[in-house]
């Protein structure tokens, strides 16, 4: 997607000493999937640039290459897929004027996108890359049932009376919890939308909220 691109340029940019141009090895990794993918990456951007202040934190090249590399590796039957993706982040950037502190700071807004709670020595740049990866859960409730089927797409290889207890599990995880979104901005405007449809699918399910 071009909006992508251009995001990833225009950190590339900002790094400081010019970087090698991942984005072709960008756009293989993140392609032929059905939601994790491009479109997951454009959907983030579009709420980060939708944000009426752009947290500082966010406005660093950091942020922006975390948000790309998030998902650089993903295998639904895999646990690592945050740990690998972020590994991948650093050897791409590494040998440049990056410190470690950098480095080590993409490392850390990637692996808060697997436990989607962020550190208790969070700037605010975990809280909003979460929220950002997790805003697909407030869409409108017809484009929330097309990403419930994206997910099921990826996970092809499991049937459904093994699918079905993982997604009720996921489901009840986010909803037993005080709070989806981990800043103020996600709680006011993608909190409540969200729950409604996590509730919706849970019902569809056979599952009760």
């Amino acid at each position: 997607m071009k909006e992508v691109a251009e995001f990833y340029q225009d950190a590339r940019r900002q790094w400081g000493e010019a970087i090698h141009d991942q984005w072709p090895a960008i756009a293989r990794a993140y392609r032929g999937r059905a939601y994790h993918n491009l479109e997951h990456l454009g959907e983030m951007i579009t709420h980060l640039t939708a944000l009426p202040v752009l947290p500082a934190p966010a406005s660093s090249p950091t942020f922006a290459m975390a948000l790309i590399y998030h998902d650089y590796v993903y295998r639904p039957t895999r646990g690592d897929n945050e740990a690998k993706s972020a590994d991948v982040c650093v050897e791409h950037l590494s040998g440049t004027d990056a410190s470690l502190t950098q480095l080590e700071r993409c490392r850390q807004l990637i692996m808060a996108t697997k436990t989607h709670r962020p550190s208790a020595s969070d700037d605010g740049g975990e809280a909003l890359l979460i929220d950002l990866d997790l805003a697909v859960l407030a869409r409108p409730a017809e484009k929330y049932r097309q990403y419930v089927k994206a997910i099921r797409k990826e996970f092809w290889m499991y049937p459904g009376v093994l699918y079905r207890p993982g997604r009720i599990k996921v489901l009840r995880h986010f909803l037993d919890q005080e709070h989806i979104y981990k800043t103020a901005y996600g709680r006011e405007h993608y909190e409540a939308r969200a729950r409604k449809n996590l509730t919706a699918e849970l019902r569809q399910l056979g599952g009760q909220p």
